[in-house]
């Protein structure tokens, strides 16, 4: 099919590091029709963004900018808007979508003054929460605002995050529209992380994908951790009580530390970053994710397509994905006592976390598929052209 013009579009994000956003961006920049769209993917360099669309999609152009930075610097700030500007008035794109709350503020507000037709941006969790002080929600709400005032349409991956633009007014309602995330169904490769880790069978594995970064709050779910191996409370089944944590992060050396002087060596272990993350899930007997805030985690997506229970922080849109006793079980607020109960039900009834990871993979399948993200994403693209 021949079509008259390539729409052609810019998708930007901060980093380039494996991470729920980046799979969203790589997804939809995959996901659309080369004869259709030309894409362009502008993010810092060296990642495994990069990786995947280098190796896998040769038909998208790649632009690494290395003023883009997880930490606030002023200066590279400028930069990075510059350099946005620069490549957005050069290359006249129909559409720019942004992704990441960073890159979200600086290239909408470039692709606004370099002249973009259309400004897009998806909000995978607002960058404002209660954790900070209010110097900076205040900072950020008002930055938020000023973007959002400029973008033609916001995105938000879950009805909490829409909910929350509208009571903090970032955007003006007819603005606003709602897609969940997505992702594919991978073959299960059950059997590799127990051989890894030397665990039989019948050895438990709660285990995590997450950053360890105060967000995912790894030092909470090590407390939890700590208390149900060292105590036992309740635990009384044949195999041993394991912890996995996939991830990397700035509080890596406290989490080593943690385990270390309570004595866990063995029993938790920390991965660090791992590529084939959602392959390892499968053998997870119970994922759980205890974060501070969240948008919408793709990496309970991935446990609930390998058909895993869940045990989550009810925070942002986790209730949106998570059905409290029939797909997982929620906890409403970060205390060790639920949590430790939470777990316990779920690793002494086997029968409870099939039933779970049943449901929660058919949930999945019809909810938060791949297919249904990138379609949502090409209509609401062509909607505007």
């Amino acid at each position: 099919m021949r079509f008259l013009v390539r729409i052609k579009i810019l998708l930007l994000i901060t980093l380039s590091e494996l991470g729920g956003a980046q799979k969203v961006v790589h997804h939809i920049a995959a996901g659309l029709d080369p004869r259709q769209f030309d894409i362009t993917v502008a993010c810092a360099p060296g990642g495994e963004l990069v990786n995947w669309l280098r190796n896998m999609h040769r038909d998208i152009k790649i632009v690494e900018i290395t003023d883009l930075k997880r930490d606030i610097s002023p200066l590279n700030e400028i930069k990075a808007f510059m350099k946005l500007y620069a490549l957005m008035k050069k290359n006249s794109y129909h559409i720019a979508h942004c992704h990441s709350s960073k890159a979200g503020v600086l290239g909408r507000l470039a692709a606004w003054l370099a002249g973009v037709p259309k400004i897009f941006f998806t909000a995978h969790g607002w960058g404002i929460n209660e954790y900070q002080n209010r110097v900076l929600r205040f900072f950020y709400t008002w930055m938020e605002r000023l973007a959002g005032a400029v973008s033609t349409k916001v995105v938000c991956v879950s009805e909490s995050d829409l909910m929350k633009a509208r009571s903090l007014k970032l955007v003006s309602d007819e603005k606003l529209c709602l897609i969940y995330n997505g992702l594919p169904e991978l073959k299960t490769r059950e059997g590799s992380l127990r051989r890894e880790l030397n665990l039989a069978e019948k050895d438990i594995i709660v285990g995590t994908v997450a950053r360890l970064a105060p967000q995912k709050d790894p030092l909470f779910l090590l407390e939890v951790a700590e208390r149900m191996i060292n105590c036992h409370n309740g635990w009384s089944g044949e195999g041993g009580l394991n912890f996995v944590l996939i991830g990397d992060g700035s509080l890596r050396p406290e989490c080593e530390k943690f385990i270390n002087d309570k004595g866990l060596k063995g029993h938790v272990f920390l991965l660090g970053t791992r590529e084939e993350a959602a392959h390892l899930v499968h053998d997870f007997d119970i994922f759980v994710l205890l974060s501070r805030w969240e948008g919408l985690p793709l990496t309970i997506i991935e446990a609930m397509m390998s058909g895993r229970p869940v045990v989550a922080n009810s925070v942002g849109g986790v209730g949106e994905l998570v059905v409290h006793r029939e797909t997982g079980l929620l906890i409403n607020k970060l205390d060790a006592d639920e949590a430790e109960k939470a777990l316990f039900d779920l690793i002494s009834n086997p029968e409870k976390r099939l039933s779970m990871g049943h449901y929660g993979r058919q949930r999945a399948r019809n909810l938060f598929n791949i297919d249904q993200m990138v379609d949502k994403y090409k209509k609401l693209y062509l909607s505007i052209i």
